[in-house]
């Protein structure tokens, strides 16, 4: 019988973590690493460069939010 292909996303966290903490894991990386679009331009290319700070290199737009969300709506100036 073969193999099942796991996640990426919980690469090496094997059964020592516990499912909660897993499943905590896989919910935070799904959420960080998912395309999001500018508030500002409307491109795809909006990510993290740090924790809570968050730009578009494309028309190096900047804001401080969460840490591993931004709420497009709460960013109307």
């Amino acid at each position: 019988m073969a193999r099942k292909q796991g996640s990426t996303a919980l690469k090496g966290h094997g059964v020592k973590f516990g499912a909660t903490v897993r499943k905590r894991y896989g919910k935070v990386y799904r959420t960080l690493h998912k395309k999001r679009r500018c508030p500002s331009c409307g491109s795809l290319k909006f990510s993290r460069i740090a924790s809570g700070i968050w730009e578009c290199p494309k028309c190096s737009f900047k804001v401080a939010s969460g840490a591993y969300d931004v709420d497009t709506e709460k960013l109307q100036i």
